[in-house]
């Protein structure tokens, strides 16, 4: 489905941070760039001494620049905060380039420097927000089996019980029962002892063991498909050296085509 248009001075917006941005390799902290790329002015008169007006105006062009690059439509940079310095900047790190020899919308990684704080910051907020999700699923999950317990649902508590591996509910929920931090499923029942009860017998550590053999093989079939794939991509994209600077030179176009805001 075709993305919508979004207005004008948001376009410019995105455009003017990009531009700019693409001049500090260091990033730039948010009031600088209020002040310099959308032109706040705490001194003047209102809506320009306005800093929500125009944090907002921020929020939009950011908005629309990561939703275009999801959606891979050309014209739009894409900016995160990053710690530098002991405090927040922003760098830009796409931008969306209609390739004229292809006129395929390609991605562009523009020019930076040092990244890997804000790779640091980003990781450490998934990370977070991943194990919020697993202790939600994992009360979640205990409800639904509870329900189809009582219900006397056995197709449906089978269903949920596999759900439960593939989730990582399951895995959050052995690790509360023993006391310990959460681990991976397969961490977990390899420390687990063998249990007889009559004629039933539970076998964790050749469970672990033939998911720890599938995980392996997985993660070499993963990285041969990486290292082929990316000798793909180099040879078809067909992205020039100087995409970053061909880039940076469409935006400025593209700004100077919208006309004064």
């Amino acid at each position: 489905m075709t993305m919508p248009t979004p207005p004008t001075p948001v376009q410019r917006d995105n455009l003017s941070i990009g531009i700019y941005l693409a001049r500090q390799p260091n990033g730039a902290p948010l009031d600088q760039i209020l002040k310099d790329a959308l032109g706040y002015n705490p001194d003047g008169i209102y809506p320009t001494n306005s800093r929500e007006r125009y944090k907002a105006k921020f929020r939009a062009a950011q908005e629309v620049g990561r939703d275009r690059h999801k959606a891979r439509v050309a014209g739009y940079f894409t900016f995160n905060a990053m710690l530098f310095g002991g405090k927040y900047v922003y760098k830009i790190t796409w931008y969306t380039w209609l390739n004229p020899k292809t006129d395929i919308c390609q991605t562009v990684p523009m020019i930076n420097l040092d990244l890997g704080h804000m790779r640091s910051l980003r990781d450490k907020d998934l990370a977070t927000r991943r194990a919020t999700v697993r202790s939600i699923r994992a009360a979640d999950d205990i409800e639904k089996e509870r329900r189809a317990i009582a219900q006397r649902d056995y197709q449906a508590l089978q269903n949920i019980q596999a759900m439960m591996v593939e989730d990582e509910s399951l895995g959050e929920i052995l690790s509360g029962w023993h006391g310990l931090p959460y681990a991976d499923i397969e961490d977990i029942i390899s420390q687990l002892p063998d249990y007889k009860k009559g004629s039933i017998r539970f076998n964790f550590q050749d469970a672990a063991n033939n998911i720890r053999k599938l995980n392996q093989k997985l993660c070499k079939e993963q990285a041969k498909l990486g290292s082929q794939l990316s000798n793909w991509v180099i040879f078809q994209t067909g992205l020039p050296s100087d995409a970053p600077q061909l880039a940076l030179q469409d935006a400025i176009t593209r700004i100077t085509a919208t006309g004064n805001p």
